[in-house]
């Protein structure tokens, strides 16, 4: 287990940020609060491989299910994406930063191992969370991040949720607390010529629909 920061979620220290940031630049795990709940994350980098494999192992979760992606703006969309439908563009540009994550087309830059293998996609999500900004701008590169729990298990909404299996395979943990939203995002998946909802957070099937009408 790595040790253990209490932290701002709000107004992060850049020395915990900068130390966060360095265990992840050299291929290590970290447990943090995002704004949804509370999520194991590595970097996204070609340098390092082996962090999502990571993620599956510690979540005992079987590989080919692709892992988010914390970006740090909604422009993001178009690195990560290709193909992206102009509601899809609306939806990011409506909710982001916020608890909504996108499925769309991969792109090239996304390793084959690394895109739901179904229809080739990737889940992108920009996080309301100025701790998940620091990070990933001091990290230089997107997060992989799932939420920290079990496969199939609740995701925790607070520090003394996660179970302690999770923290101990952390190599820096971040305790922040209770998370703001406290569930997980809502997930759309925006690959083909209409959206559809699999997964309802705080952002709601209704708010979804009515973002796409305006």
């Amino acid at each position: 287990m790595g040790q253990v920061f209490h932290v701002d979620q709000k107004n992060p220290s850049d020395e915990i940020v900068n130390h966060a940031a360095s265990v992840l630049r050299e291929g290590g795990i970290v447990l943090l609060p995002t704004d949804t709940v509370y999520g194991l994350c590595s970097v996204v980098s070609d340098r390092v491989a082996t962090g999502a494999q990571e993620l599956f192992d510690i979540k005992k979760r079987e590989p080919g299910i692709s892992i988010p992606v914390l970006v740090s703006k909604p422009t993001d969309l178009y690195v990560a994406g290709r193909e992206i439908p102009e509601y899809a563009k609306k939806l990011a540009d409506t909710f982001w930063p916020g608890p909504l994550t996108i499925v769309v087309k991969a792109s090239d830059r996304v390793k084959p191992e690394f895109r739901r293998k179904e229809d080739d996609s990737i889940a992108l999500r920009c996080a309301d969370s100025e701790l998940v900004h620091k990070l990933i701008l001091a990290a230089g590169k997107p997060l992989f991040a799932t939420s920290a729990n079990t496969h199939q298990m609740p995701a925790p909404a607070r520090f003394e949720d996660v179970e302690q299996r999770i923290i101990d395979a952390a190599d820096c943990v971040l305790n922040g607390g209770d998370t703001t939203e406290g569930v997980s995002s809502t997930i759309v998946v925006c690959t083909g010529e209409e959206p559809y909802l699999t997964r309802e957070g705080t952002i709601t099937e209704a708010q979804i629909k009515e973002a796409l009408a305006s």
